[in-house]
């Protein structure tokens, strides 16, 4: 992939994080799994490797457990 497509995919993807989180008043974390998800396969990575790679950029070892964590707590404090 080119280094300018790269750059676009980059650019547009803060672009939809940004709509998502202020005008679509998402959940920051839910905006950037969604945004990391699409920029994935934007990006070529095969599908079976998309969640394993997203777990490595949140920490590695703790990285299942934190979204499992973190998903959690915004249910919880839903009221």
């Amino acid at each position: 992939m080119s280094t300018s497509a790269l750059l676009l995919i980059a650019l547009a993807s803060v672009v939809l994080l940004l709509l998502l989180v202020i005008k679509a008043k998402a959940h920051p974390f839910v905006a950037l799994l969604i945004v990391s998800l699409l920029v994935a396969f934007a990006t070529g990575i095969p599908a079976d490797k998309i969640i394993t790679t997203i777990e490595k950029g949140m920490g590695g070892l703790l990285g299942h457990i934190a979204s499992i964590i973190i998903l959690g707590s915004m249910l919880g404090g839903a009221d």
